[in-house]
């Protein structure tokens, strides 16, 4: 019996074996089928592919904005999401494109305004021919109230309007010269689906034929048409100039391009995805319009040496048009377009005057759209947050405060013309500046004399503050060169013994050259090598063998954003890699962006004057949630350039101390009392005062830190674990 037991218990256990090799296959697939948890999938979340369509050519700075977007959208993202830009109406016409976003289609479009006005009517505001002097005022009306009551009469149609690009002003091409209304007589004239628009050429005494835009060149050469209205990035995109004898420079009107958003594709990404692309839309606005802007001079000259005859209404001229469109004004009777007609003849009538006296200005003369943007950016969110808070307190002696931006894209003229156009605000009371400290010492003089109180959040030259002015318009809460120079040497000869100095060629280069050499005096020593280089720099090749030929074993960097990176890139191509400690003007652009796979090999660390990480005080804290609730972010990493941003939000609540203690908005009184102050607990220091008499320097080298980027960019404090991850 036992035998037979054990025989049958060898025959069960042969039948399973012979059952496993027939089913586990099967099982395997099955247990595939009903897996939960793919791999992967939980592991990396899945890129974001959208689409961006628009109807301009590729060679056009609108579609290079719109590539510019698409790039720092999956910068900002680190890649998870990626946006096709898609030119030239190749989806189809802009008509086409905006039913294409609210069917859930496609993901942003750019349609010009009068393509809007068969869905909303309102939008043909914008088609009034003559309403808008110059950009100045425009741009006032399309970020300000008009321009987001318009905005907001998207919503009910699946689209969410964010911001207005621009084409530019229109201009008049015809094969005969146009000076006055009545030239345009009897011709045919090809307009946008437009009621306005078709009124406008009426009154001249045309006939408007709506033709699409991507036909309006055959139109013009088959002679269906005798001429068209365009901004010159489209009559030179489209060379239209090859079949109209004649342009006239009239700036009649503008073609602002609403870029909106799908609804139903927006509502289904991740709240900090839709942050990220409104956000950047409405950043990227200004350097758009530059590039449309800095475009149109170069363009006639193009369109000229084609031969066509080019006129430029006079003041007489104009006044002799307006007087002719008068007509299409009291026409004017698009569905909720009068009201917002009203508040924009009413800010114009005003033009730069606050209306009802019942605003306090401070303006930002900063860098906006060019390579040290995110320095601008941040400053902008500090003064803005901190504008918001004084505001949502009751505001300043009875009056709201109100931040007037003008980008000066790290040119020192632009600058200055900033400097004049502020001057000439009623209720200005302060002007902050930005990043380059060679563009503040330029404007010194416009400050001084117009008397007006200049805040400095980051340029750093001692002259800056220590002017010769008396009195002293000036307030920086930032890293002095004076004070900046001895402790980078000291932080660089806690570890190394040569040190060699590579500066930027300019004022603010020669002047960390005196502060530093002068600390190695005071200790016996003198740099190893001193190398310049000059702005726009971009192999430093020379530069570093002198260095490396001087024996010395790291290097003090004075430099911006892109002259960095383009050491860096040099130095990681070298056999021997010196160690780099910066002054912090490296961090004010796109630097970690170009540098972060070199940045494995080069040791790199550098100057700031606060971090978000070591915040502990309830003021830091709240400016932490205020950012994150405003901005969209949920990670200390995502606060861009941070000293910006704390500087600015500190200055801005000094200055409105200044304005209480003062009582009033009268410059000269508020200088005195910003030498006056109690103390304050900032965000970046307990000020004990920020300013006296004799010291208009807030910050000195007790506040100066060492950081580091970490692996996906972010900047932290060197003495932060190694192993950090953002």
């Amino acid at each position: 019996m036992k035998n037979k037991a054990i025989l049958f218990v060898l025959f069960l256990v042969v039948i399973g074996l012979v059952a496993s090799i027939f089913l586990l296959p099967k099982f395997i697939t099955i247990l595939k089928t009903y897996d939960p948890m793919p791999p992967q999938e939980t592991i990396q979340p899945e890129t974001i592919q959208l689409q961006f369509a628009h109807n301009m050519p590729e060679n056009t700075g609108l579609h290079f904005a719109a590539l510019r977007y698409a790039d720092i959208v999956e910068y900002k993202t680190k890649g998870n999401v990626q946006i096709k830009v898609i030119p030239n109406q190749e989806l189809g016409t802009d008509p086409k494109m905006v039913e294409m976003a609210r069917s859930g289609k496609l993901a942003i479009a750019l349609p010009p305004t009068a393509k809007l006005t068969t869905l909303i009517p309102a939008f043909q505001v914008l088609d009034l021919p003559f309403l808008f002097n110059n950009r100045e005022n425009l741009y006032e009306i399309l970020d300000g109230p008009p321009g987001k009551a318009l905005l907001e009469k998207l919503n009910p149609y699946g689209l969410k309007g964010v911001t207005f690009w621009e084409s530019g002003f229109k201009q008049f091409t015809a094969n005969k010269m146009i000076k006055r209304p009545e030239d345009f007589q009897g011709l045919n004239i090809r307009v946008m689906k437009s009621k306005t628009i078709m009124n406008q050429f009426i009154a001249f005494g045309a006939t408007p034929v709506m033709i699409d835009f991507h036909k309006i060149y055959q139109a013009l050469a088959d002679q269906i048409v005798d001429g068209q209205e365009n901004p010159l990035i489209a009559i030179n995109g489209l060379k239209f100039y090859e079949v109209q004898s004649h342009l006239t420079i009239s700036n009649h009107a503008y073609i602002a391009n609403a870029l909106v958003f799908s609804q139903l594709i927006l509502d289904q990404l991740p709240k900090n995805v839709q942050n990220t692309l409104i956000e950047t839309a409405k950043e990227i606005t200004s350097f758009e319009r530059k590039e449309i802007i800095e475009n149109e001079r170069q363009l006639i000259t193009k369109i000229k040496q084609t031969g066509t005859k080019i006129y430029q209404l006079t003041d007489e001229d104009k006044a002799d048009f307006k007087q002719a469109v008068q007509p299409v004004y009291h026409q004017f009777d698009a569905q909720g377009g009068k009201p917002i007609l009203k508040m924009i003849q009413a800010h114009l009538s005003h033009k730069h005057k606050v209306e009802n006296n019942n605003e306090i200005i401070i303006g930002l003369n900063a860098d906006i759209v060019a390579a040290s943007a995110l320095s601008g950016l941040a400053i902008k969110r500090g003064m803005l947050l901190a504008i918001s808070e004084i505001n949502q307190q009751g505001g300043l002696l009875g009056k709201t405060l109100r931040l007037i931006v003008r980008d000066n894209s790290g040119l020192s003229a632009r600058g200055r013309d900033n400097m004049i156009y502020f001057s000439q605000l009623d209720n200005l009371v302060a002007v902050m500046c930005g990043i380059y400290s060679p563009i503040a010492l330029s404007e010194l003089d416009i400050v001084h004399d117009k008397k007006i109180i200049f805040l400095n959040p980051w340029a750093a030259a001692t002259k800056i503050v220590d002017n010769g002015y008396s009195p002293n318009y000036v307030f920086r809460v930032s890293v002095r060169d004076e004070y900046a120079g001895p402790f980078l040497i000291e932080k660089a000869l806690e570890k190394y013994n040569n040190i060699a100095l590579l500066l930027v060629n300019d004022g603010w280069g020669k002047g960390n050259e005196k502060s530093m050499t002068q600390a190695l005096i005071n200790r016996q020593l003198k740099p190893a090598s001193i190398q310049w280089f000059n702005w726009g720099e971009k192999d430093m090749t020379a530069q570093l063998n002198n260095i490396e030929q001087s024996g010395a074993d790291v290097i003090i960097l004075v430099s911006a954003a892109a002259e960095g990176a383009s050491i860096i890139k040099t130095m990681a191509a070298r056999d021997k890699k010196l160690p780099i400690i910066s002054h912090w003007g490296i961090t004010g652009g796109h630097f970690w962006k170009a540098v972060n796979r070199e940045l494995d090999s080069v040791q790199l660390s550098f100057l700031q004057s606060f971090s978000f990480f070591n915040a502990t005080t309830e003021k830091s804290k709240n400016l932490i949630k205020q950012y994150f609730q405003t901005y969209g972010v949920e990670s200390i990493r995502d606060i861009i350039a941070p000293v910006g941003t704390a500087h600015a939000y500190d200055l801005v609540h000094l200055l409105a101390m200044a304005i209480k203690k003062a009582g009033t908005i009268d410059r000269k009184v508020v200088r005195d009392a910003l030498e006056q102050l109690d103390d304050y607990h900032g965000v970046v220091k307990h000020y004990k005062p920020a300013f006296t008499p004799e010291r208009h320097d807030a910050l000195d080298r007790s506040s100066f830190i060492l950081c580091r980027y970490s692996q996906n960019g972010c900047i932290i404090p060197v003495n932060m674990k190694k192993n950090f991850q953002d």
